[in-house]
């Protein structure tokens, strides 16, 4: 049997698909480099998540066994996205015996978003998701690290007149509605740098899940699970 204790926790992986857009980096904690990728959903399918991984890993000459912790947004988001995501780390959690971090996703785009603007004007701020037509997923800066609404296209439009801007992530369709009110939408990628800085934060606080309490965080249940219960 390999004795992994040779190995030295020098790594941090986190993969996402939550949003739009699918994200694998591993950062090497000692350097503080980070070799990142992403793709939007038709560029790469979930299943073909764990080849870039071990590419990435391969490339790079790192070991899996040498990951300190996994990362990634826990929602709200793409219910399958999530779901992909969080099974892969949780099988790598199980088998390598490493926390996993997770991040409210609207949470970890604000804090990917970088300005000069003040910090009055930073709360002029929301960050928005697409839940489904005609809904969102909408987070208010300065509130609750994991505080989110779900509303309506009409009500998101009326909140766009008070605020300066509206942080969508990439690959979204922004609403054309609220463009013509005096709003300026942003379009925002996470950030592997600010994932991983918040998540060494957490790591250190000992604010992690193991394999079993990783779960996806979502408004309400899928249209799959409401009809399996209606059965």
């Amino acid at each position: 049997m390999t004795n992994n204790n040779k190995y030295q926790k020098r790594l941090g992986l986190f993969l996402d698909a939550a949003t739009p857009l699918f994200y694998i980096a591993v950062k090497d904690l000692e350097n503080e480099t980070i070799v990142e990728r992403y793709y939007n959903h038709h560029e790469l399918k979930g299943e073909a998540l764990t080849s870039v991984v071990k590419e990435i890993f391969d490339e790079n000459h790192f070991n899996v066994h040498e990951l300190a912790f996994l990362c990634t947004t826990k929602g709200p988001g793409s219910l399958t996205g999530l779901r992909i995501a969080m099974s892969l780390l949780k099988t790598m959690a199980q088998i390598l015996k490493v926390p996993i971090v997770c991040i409210p996703t609207l949470y970890a785009l604000e804090n990917s978003f970088t300005t000069n603007e003040s910090t009055e004007n930073k709360k002029k701020i929301i960050t928005c998701l697409m839940a489904r037509k005609n809904c969102y997923f909408v987070r208010f800066f300065g509130n609750k690290d994991d505080a989110f609404k779900q509303i309506s296209t009409k009500m998101l439009c009326e909140k766009a007149k008070d605020v300066n801007i509206l942080l969508w992530p990439s690959g979204s369709v922004v609403v054309d509605d609220c463009d013509k009110q005096r709003v300026n939408s942003v379009i925002v990628k996470l950030s592997p740098e600010v994932i991983f800085k918040l998540s060494e934060l957490k790591c250190e606080e000992k604010e992690y899940v193991n394999y079993i309490e990783c779960q996806p965080e979502y408004a309400g249940k899928s249209v799959a699970e409401k009809n399996f219960e209606n059965k």
